[in-house]
């Protein structure tokens, strides 16, 4: 069975698997979410503990376990949270999206208008979908190419990724937006720009920006340093103890979620119009790739990325339950269902289409053509 004739049944099918998830929602989500919560302070106690009274490179046996607290909270409990995901629980209100604060350095309400409004809305799609080509990043031939796109690799690698998460606030809030605009001849074409849907002036969005950065470089460089000064353990131990927890982390998110979405087509537009047909788009513009429950909450589940844009407000410790659900029905309907066999395949994939798009005389052969575009009856 063709998709070609049946975008209605295919809005019914996948709502179905919503609605039937949704109506499951009960105590196992919260013994979740608050059983990762008491894991992350876990963590965070192991791992401070451990550099705080390690003497000088044994201090190093901390850090892991401050990555794991660090991670836990930006992308399994912080990003699903601000999805939406457990506002469905009086009980939990501290996991409620808009009461939620985000122990990263990215601002929680611009956050939530630009990846939940925007992002998951236009997903691949060109000029609209600021996840896309965040920056200056170039992924697809028809952004028109500049001088710094030819160093975009080693500018990512070496410099944007180790501070990733507070990299966001830049698109968030469109800093990114005047930078183009002054640095490219032909400026935001090619990028979608910040709607600013809340009319923020200048210097609110310098005060919001600030405010969420300073909150974590406050507790990371400063206090916890200073109070390891003031009690002899070492304030420049500590200091470089969580300075290299924060890269870790910073550089683990980044190729998440990079390597599950700009390897996949550009979407059309039209999409939008039809809740079936946006279905077919996220299926096609997102790719899964495979790993161990352990392993899956340190991806924030983002590893389901597929399911993640279909049912982004759903808790995300679901995922690996539907996705045997959303396969069957893309085999039923001949749908593509997209998936690396490791993560390390998944940015292997993602550097080539990284490099390729360096150079103007890149070409879209390393993107297929998007499904709904090869399906005439989908325009």
């Amino acid at each position: 069975m063709h998709a070609s004739n049946d975008y209605d049944a295919i809005h019914k099918a996948f709502d179905a698997i919503k609605e039937k998830h949704r109506n499951d929602l009960g105590q196992k989500d919260v013994r979740y979410i608050t059983g990762v919560r008491r894991w992350s302070r876990i963590f965070e106690v192991i791992g401070r503990t451990l550099i705080w009274f390690l003497p000088g490179p044994f201090a190093l046996i901390g850090v892991p376990f401050l990555f794991l607290h660090r991670n836990l909270e930006a992308i399994e409990i912080g990003h699903n949270v601000l999805h939406g995901q457990y506002d469905y629980f009086p009980e939990i209100p501290q996991f409620h999206a808009r009461k939620f604060r985000w122990k990263a350095p990215i601002d929680e309400a611009s956050w939530r208008q630009e990846h939940n409004g925007v992002h998951h809305v236009h997903t691949n799609v060109y000029e609209k979908d600021p996840d896309l080509n965040h920056g200056f990043l170039r992924t697809n031939s028809k952004i028109p190419h500049t001088r710094w796109h030819y160093f975009q690799v080693p500018i990512y690698l070496f410099f944007v990724y180790p501070g990733m998460l507070y990299n966001f606030n830049a698109q968030n809030l469109g800093r990114n937006d005047a930078f183009r605009e002054k640095r490219f001849p032909e400026g935001n074409k090619g990028y979608a720009v910040y709607p600013n849907p809340e009319h923020l002036s200048d210097a609110q969005i310098r005060q919001r920006h600030n405010r969420s950065v300073w909150r974590i470089w406050a507790k990371e460089y400063g206090l916890f340093p200073l109070l390891a000064l003031i009690t002899g353990s070492g304030f420049i131990k500590v200091f470089l103890c969580n300075l290299l927890a924060d890269v870790l982390n910073n550089y683990w998110i980044a190729m998440t979620i990079q390597a599950t979405h700009l390897t996949e087509p550009l979407q059309p537009e039209t999409a939008i119009a039809h809740k079936g047909k946006w279905y077919v788009s996220q299926l096609d513009s997102s790719v899964n790739f495979r790993g161990n429950r352990w392993m899956s909450m340190l991806w924030g589940h983002l590893n389901y990325q597929i399911e993640h844009h279909l049912f982004p407000d759903i808790p995300a410790h679901r995922y690996p339950q539907m996705a045997i659900e959303v396969q069957a029905l893309c085999q039923q309907y001949d749908l593509p269902y997209k998936s690396n066999p490791n993560w390390r395949t998944a940015i292997r994939n993602y550097l080539r289409v990284f490099w390729h798009y360096s150079f103007p005389q890149a070409h879209e052969k390393t993107l297929p053509a998007a499904y709904l575009e090869k399906d005439p009856s989908a325009c």
